[in-house]
């Protein structure tokens, strides 16, 4: 039992990385429709390039979803809206006028008696007509358009002309006052000012009985066109697809849906699912296998892998189920972007595809859908074969664009033969789609935090000299500084060279010596003539030196930095000695009175082809300062030394670099060093 306990404890990563493709699998599979694929692809005008096809049920045959749709717009756009007269807001009106009228002319009962006569008059003619408050909807109406009016129990329909709104009833008002107090003793400038006070809506909107009346002729819309007796022969193989067999097909295609996804077979489609899903699950575990085998023993890089895929298909799925939204909306490209951020273009490539084949099982037109994706996803990693710039975005929403607008019109020509068959509305969503994967980059710093990798962009950031940490380590420790770019310059090219990540590299190489800000005179490319170790002893001395890998490990997690940049400082070292005091121990006191481990770095090794670079590197840009000269061959000289003493020290046993590789790095070191070190011509003193 404590055997089993112990291999499991061994192979837990192994077990919880099953269980999250486990838990993937099932996930997908609630997520993915359980109605039956129809196995056909069609669409009008296109040829019908397979067998015959005869109905295999008697249905009843019914108008396209489109035809269906365009009515209802039609009904919709086409409906008369109703509008009610409202005594209130009359009653109102008539108030407010009178309220006024009796204020002013209170003391002189013939005007009173005039302004009321011409006012009450006035304001029943503009009732009459009829003053409207026009919904927001309607404000561009025609004058002949037609309007429905309520009145009580009377309903009649006028033209929009034959009312008015406030600013036409201003008008009318004015007009009518001035031709019935054009013979009355009374100020008709003021009066008409007075009576216009008065002037309110009284024609107002009334959703409910149009919505009604809408809803009447949506019912009455006849679906039904026609019948099909099973056996019937639907189309023959090569035959053009006319309007009439599309509605055949298509209502064929629903009927199939239904039953088999409704009936008892259900269970057949969801183990067809949970085999073409396992398949391509299996497909990304070779792909990872073939290209990073480490990410199958991280758990936490599998889970982000699997949580892009499982967000896709929601997505997809949400669209579907939206009458409104295209599929063409989903931003199926963001995934590969994403995955471009933390790994290479042929990793990300692949699972796109592979992402895009799983996808291409629950949409329609899944032939069209799949080139579409994969054929934008080869052009836009290859645009991202690094990923550098934030402008890098932009220009892959527009290559998504381009593709898709490009792919789409292609296949259109082929299917219809003619241009008349693309539907424009469609550029309108790839352009929506490009927009949308633009997210990708805050996505980045998203997954970055959650999952705690680190972007190229991250590496980026971190690796400008004007971080407060290593503009910190210039001011405290400038020859370190000085060194730490040489170091940088060297790694950087070696690992160039041999293949490896760049960036890292860089990064790693620029703050591995952080720790020796804290005391930078004990260091010698940091002296100027005095050096504390002459006062010290060995042991003292070394303990100082090494103290400074511990102390750059506090400050760049005081400072936040990532671990693969830590790793740098732990490793660069290895678990060598303080080879210099040690030496000056032995001679002291004899190789047995001297304890070596108090000159040995803590470590560990490195382990990985960029940390085992950079202690190449490191070692060798320090050791050439104090050459002699610098001749081709004494550099070659200190170069195979120093690598081959740490070779013997077994300090590359754990990292991913072979014999040939190791070759490759001196080299590059070599012509580094030889550039850097290259003697000047002598210039003639011009004194003489």
């Amino acid at each position: 039992m404590a055997k089993f306990v112990e291999h499991i404890r061994d192979k837990h990563n192994i077990l919880l990385v099953i269980a999250l493709f486990a838990i993937c699998l099932g996930t997908l599979m609630y997520l993915y429709p359980r109605e039956a694929q129809f196995k056909y692809e069609y669409s009008e005008g296109k040829v019908w390039a397979y067998e015959d096809f005869i109905s295999p049920y008697d249905i009843n045959v019914e108008k396209l979803d489109d035809e269906v749709q365009r009515e209802r717009e039609a009904i919709r756009s086409e409906i008369v809206p109703v509008y009610r007269f409202d005594v209130s807001k009359e009653q109102a009106g008539y108030a407010r006028m009178n309220f006024l009228i009796d204020s002013l002319y209170r003391q002189d009962s013939a005007r009173f008696d005039v302004a009321m006569r011409i006012g009450n008059s006035a304001l029943k003619t503009m009732f009459e007509i009829g003053v409207i408050d026009l919904d927001t909807d309607h404000q561009g109406m025609t004058a002949n358009q037609p309007l429905q009016l309520i009145d009580g129990a009377f309903i009649s329909e006028v033209k929009r002309s034959d009312v008015v709104d406030m600013n036409e009833g201003y008008g009318y008002l004015r007009n009518t006052v001035s031709v019935l107090a054009s013979e009355e003793l009374i100020d008709v400038s003021y009066l008409t000012e007075v009576i216009t006070q008065g002037l309110n809506y009284n024609l107002l909107f009334d959703k409910t009985s149009t919505d009604r009346n809408i809803e009447t002729r949506l019912n009455a819309i006849h679906i039904e066109v026609g019948e099909l007796e099973a056996g019937e022969l639907i189309i023959r193989k090569g035959e053009e697809i006319g309007l009439e067999q599309l509605r055949e097909l298509e209502s064929v295609r629903k009927s199939y849906e239904e039953r088999v996804g409704k009936g008892k077979s259900w269970w057949i489609i969801l183990l067809g699912q949970g085999l073409l899903i396992s398949v391509g699950l299996i497909s990304i575990v070779i792909i990872l296998r073939m290209l990073e085998p480490d990410l199958l023993e991280a758990p936490s890089k599998v889970t982000f892998i699997l949580v892009l895929i499982v967000l896709m298909a929601l997505l997809v799925k949400v669209a579907l189920s939206i009458d409104n939204i295209s599929i063409y909306l989903v931003p199926i490209c963001i995934v590969p972007i994403i995955l471009r951020a933390f790994y290479d273009a042929k990793l990300a490539l692949l699972i796109h595809i592979v992402n895009v084949f799983m996808l291409s099982f629950i949409v329609p037109s899944s032939f069209e859908f799949a080139f579409l994706h994969i054929f934008a996803g080869i052009l836009l990693l290859y645009g991202m074969r690094t990923l550098a710039k934030r402008s890098q975005f932009f220009n892959a929403a527009l290559v998504i664009f381009l593709s898709y607008s490009i792919t789409y019109l292609g296949l259109n020509i082929i299917q219809e033969g003619k241009f008349t068959g693309i539907h424009l509305n469609n550029y309108a969503w790839f352009g929506g789609n490009a927009f949308i994967s633009m997210f990708a980059f805050p996505l980045i710093y998203l997954f970055e935090r959650s999952f705690g990798f680190l972007s190229e962009i991250s590496l980026l950031e971190i690796s400008d000299s004007n971080n407060d940490l290593l503009r910190e380590l210039n001011e405290k420790a400038p020859g370190t500084f000085q060194h730490t770019l040489q170091v940088a310059n060297l790694a950087e090219e070696a690992i160039r060279e041999i293949g490896g990540n760049v960036l890292l590299m860089r990064a790693g190489a620029l703050y591995h010596d952080i720790g020796k800000m804290e005391a930078p005179r004990y260091f010698t490319e940091n002296q100027h003539g005095v050096n504390p170790h002459d006062d010290m002893g060995p042991e003292e001395s070394a303990r100082t030196i090494i103290h400074h890998v511990i102390k750059g490990i506090e400050l760049a997690r005081k400072n936040r930095l990532p671990e693969e940049i830590i790793d740098f400082i732990r490793t660069h070292h290895g678990t060598t000695r303080v080879e210099y005091f040690y030496r000056t121990a032995v001679n002291e006191r004899g190789e047995e009175e001297v304890d070596e481990t108090l000159f040995r770095y803590p470590g560990p090794m490195p382990f990985s082809r960029e940390t085992a670079v950079l202690m190449m590197a490191d070692s060798v840009e320090a050791a050439s300062r104090s050459l002699p000269d610098y001749s081709e061959e004494r550099i070659f000289s200190l170069i195979e030394s120093i690598v081959a003493h740490q070779q013997s020290m077994g300090q590359f046993e754990n990292a991913d670099i072979t014999f040939k590789e190791i070759t490759k790095v001196k080299k590059v070191f070599l012509k580094k060093l030889l550039n850097i070190y290259h003697s000047r011509i002598a210039y003639p003193d011009s004194k003489k």
